[in-house]
């Protein structure tokens, strides 16, 4: 490569920094709406007259999100040995919380699939990486007494930012095979992004918080463990085995590992009731998928 395309490139790299730091900052970025099923779910449960028949009518007008819970409630999370026969039936299994949080789960798989083939392949990428977080943050949080379905939740918003960074590649096709330019900008916007997007949308505070510190590894808190240090924990063991753990800090390095009170692990393969539990992780990966 010449000197001169490599000044280009680096020129590039930084307009395109340069360009969604500003949009950020002067509230003009491009951000996505929340599909409108996942909004017209999440209000029918927050009613305190719901009727589980009428929730299942308004899931029944969208059949992919019907096949998606109906498969999900014969997961071997869900699963007590026996089929059901109806989406009422599936939803009495699954329990309104975690239909809320698997039709919100099912929505953010649609936003991440889009035509641009480039690009596609980056967002499915992203979506996959949110995917095993949420996996394993549904173990841990279980392991930790936390809630497991809202840490699944949190584990799938962690990269929701990356649609408006990845959307703006379309104007720098030079920088669409550079994997380090591209790893910059997710590293230094997505967070930021996860919180915009998070308050468009109305979600509370702490799953806003966890995701605007996405991958801040290094977190400090004098306060309890919380929803943020488990998915800091899970989203750490979806880079094990792979090179860019090496620019990552020590597990036992993270103030997070140390506040949820872990103990059993190996610095390579990470805590030892994920490696025991990697059957229901894997199982849970394929169904969170789509």
């Amino acid at each position: 490569m010449s000197a001169v395309h490599l000044q280009s490139h680096s020129d590039s790299q930084a307009q395109l920094l340069k360009r969604i730091a500003e949009s950020i900052r002067d509230g003009s970025l491009e951000l996505p709406s929340l599909p409108d099923i996942a909004i017209e779910v999440r209000m029918a449960i927050g009613k305190p007259d719901l009727d589980i028949r009428k929730l299942a009518n308004l899931v029944q007008q969208d059949p992919g999100l019907t096949a998606y819970l109906m498969k999900i409630s014969h997961s071997v999370i869900y699963s007590r040995g026996n089929p059901v026969p109806n989406l009422q039936k599936a939803i009495s299994r699954l329990g309104l919380e975690a239909t809320r949080e698997l039709t919100m789960g099912y929505a953010l798989n649609a936003l991440f699939r889009i035509n641009d083939p480039y690009t596609k392949r980056l967002l499915r990428d992203c979506w996959q990486r949110s995917v095993h977080t949420a996996a394993l943050a549904h173990v841990i949080a279980r392991h930790c007494g936390f809630d497991p379905e809202r840490a699944m939740l949190a584990g799938l918003l962690q990269d929701i930012g990356a649609l408006p960074i990845l959307s703006n590649l379309k104007d720098y096709p030079e920088l669409r095979e550079d994997g380090a330019a591209i790893a910059r900008l997710l590293r230094e916007f997505t967070g930021k992004i996860n919180g915009l997007i998070l308050h468009k949308w109305e979600f509370d505070h702490e799953l806003t918080l966890t995701a605007l510190n996405r991958e801040n590894w290094l977190r400090k808190t004098d306060k309890p463990a919380d929803l943020t240090d488990l998915i800091l924990v899970a989203r750490y063991h979806t880079y094990l085995g792979e090179g860019q753990i090496k620019g990552l800090p020590k597990l036992f390095a993270m103030s997070a590992f140390e506040r949820l009170g872990l103990k059993e692990a190996d610095p390579t393969l990470g805590l030892t009731f994920l490696k025991e539990a990697e059957d229901e992780v894997t199982a849970l990966r394929e169904t969170l998928r789509g």
